[in-house]
């Protein structure tokens, strides 16, 4: 129950404590581990590998640490622990299944866990099995089209299994306890450990039927045409994206602006559309460095790619006119 953010640290708090940890970071929410570790004081080790600019001009794009790099990290230093964004909202940074493969099979090698952040992936869906995640953290409120109410975490047998024989350092984030729980409503009994959000989970669980219903392969691909078109539509306005080529998530798509008042999200408010405001990446980047957000999540643009488009352009034409 919570968010995303208490997904986040009910993994940190039951994986992370007195362990080495490796941090892939693509931006602010991914920073997000750095903050939780350091809050509670749980790993004996960290290292970050940051995403970084791929040029040196003001608004050139940030690619992820080259993954040959994080592959001869993780042989080298041997992390518990890796944790990785598949999408990193604050850059529109998203990690390929190849490049998660990779990660993946590195920190296999000697027996750590692998977990990957799905808070923002929308529904570019992520096949835990075939990719090799271990545990697998979504929410809600962006793929799924819910309200923010709790936190899903996926596990896998090693992790459930790490999961039930570790121990946590929350009471109420306590992972092995929730999955006590969840096991125990499986097995068609009850349980108890905190008040559950039931009337969001519920709503949530009927508009997972209806995508079910409607089709995971359908939905991803009006995921991956509508973040194409909009990225198209951006470039040829000559707003330069954050993210790289290779690297573009197309659930939410962060371009760069000089304009504070793009930026914070106002030029689009006074036009009757709500964006996201940019944020730091937290990966060194310049002091000039200031993006704004747009986010493609929910079936009502997934359904409507041509009206979605169509209502980006006009706003966009009205504000850079």
């Amino acid at each position: 129950p919570g968010s995303g953010t208490f997904g986040m640290e009910a993994v940190a708090r039951q994986f992370a404590t007195g362990k080495k940890c490796l941090v892939i970071r693509n931006g602010f929410f991914s920073f997000r581990w750095t903050q939780i570790f350091e809050m509670g004081g749980m790993p004996s080790g960290c290292t970050v590998l940051m995403a970084r600019k791929t040029g040196h001009g003001s608004q050139d794009p940030f690619a992820p640490a080259p993954i040959d790099e994080v592959v001869r990290a993780i042989s080298d230093e041997k992390p518990d622990v890796v944790f990785a964004p598949h999408v990193e909202t604050s850059a529109g940074i998203l990690l390929p299944d190849d490049y998660l493969r990779q990660v993946a099979d590195a920190v296999h090698a000697h027996g750590g866990l692998f977990v990957l952040d799905c808070i923002a992936s929308g529904t570019i869906w992520v096949d835990m099995q075939s990719v090799g995640v271990d545990v697998l953290i979504s929410a809600p409120q962006k793929g799924w089209s819910g309200s923010p109410c709790a936190a899903f975490v996926m596990l896998n047998a090693a992790a459930r299994d790490a999961a039930l024989a570790g121990k946590s350092s929350s009471f109420a984030c306590d992972l092995g306890k929730w999955l006590e729980i969840m096991q125990a409503y499986e097995n068609g009994g009850h349980a108890y450990h905190a008040t559950m959000p039931t009337d969001a989970l519920t709503m949530c669980r009927d508009i997972m039927r209806e995508t079910q219903e409607y089709g995971f392969d359908k939905v991803r691909d009006e995921q991956q045409e509508l973040g194409d078109r909009v990225r198209a539509l951006l470039a040829k306005k000559g707003i330069k994206s954050v993210a790289a080529p290779g690297f573009e998530a197309p659930g939410v798509v962060v371009c760069y602006t000089a304009d504070p008042d793009i930026s914070n999200g106002s030029k689009f408010a006074a036009h009757g559309m709500q964006i996201a405001a940019g944020v730091p990446l937290k990966c060194d980047e310049p002091a000039d460095f200031r993006t704004f957000r747009i986010g493609l999540f929910g079936l009502d643009k997934l359904h409507n790619i041509e009206r979605t488009v169509d209502s980006l352009d006009r706003v966009l034409g009205d504000i850079l006119e």
